[in-house]
């Protein structure tokens, strides 16, 4: 029988090597270095890599294990350089069950086998009972206009205008039919930016 995603189909996952997915997963790490820039951004599952170019983990047993989740907010160029960017992590939760056995992938991956749906399956359903802020959303009308992107609640009368400064270009993916769903962090960040 065929596993059905449980899991909003934005989620993505993180293979990090050595000890940095258990550090950004406690709090103590808040951004992830890569040679590549991203316009995600959202939630992503922290995946112990099996590479070993950057140290060894904390403990051999979360190798290839989906440990943790946080939410990739930004992305910057690493001060001094033109080919290294920082991939900035907030809201960082460490999963009381590790996933153990996920085979990873390169760059921000989606679950492409049964065996990875069942562990973003599993990964959501901690998220839930861990972290239900991070997870639960509300849908917001999120429209272009010009240099402009207008927010509006589909529950309330709030409604507000940002820059859009390259926000429509890392949130259109997650539109549908003009409606977004936002994290109520993702939503304040939205809130702080309007203007006036």
């Amino acid at each position: 029988m065929p596993v059905s995603p449980k899991f909003p189909d934005t989620l993505r996952a993180l293979s990090i090597a050595g000890s940095f997915a258990y550090e950004i997963a406690i709090g103590e790490k808040q951004s992830e270095g890569r040679s590549w820039r991203t316009k995600y951004r959202g939630i992503v599952l922290l995946h112990v890599s099996t590479g070993r170019d950057y140290g060894e983990p904390q403990s051999k047993d979360i190798i290839s294990s989906i440990i943790g989740a946080a939410e990739l907010y930004d992305c910057t160029p690493y001060p001094g350089t033109d080919d290294y960017y920082q991939h900035w992590m907030r809201n960082p939760v460490l999963f009381k069950k590790f996933i153990a056995n996920v085979s990873g992938a390169r760059n921000y991956w989606i679950p492409k086998t049964p065996e990875h749906i069942k562990a973003f399956n599993q990964a959501w359903e901690q998220l839930e009972i861990q972290a239900p802020e991070l997870v639960n959303t509300s849908q917001f009308k999120f429209q272009r206009q010009g240099r402009f992107i207008k927010i509006s609640s589909l529950k309330t009368e709030t409604a507000f205008e940002v820059a859009d400064d390259g926000i429509w270009e890392c949130f259109q993916s997650r539109v549908r039919d003009g409606e977004i769903a936002l994290t109520k962090s993702e939503f304040a960040d939205f809130y702080r930016m309007r203007i006036a």
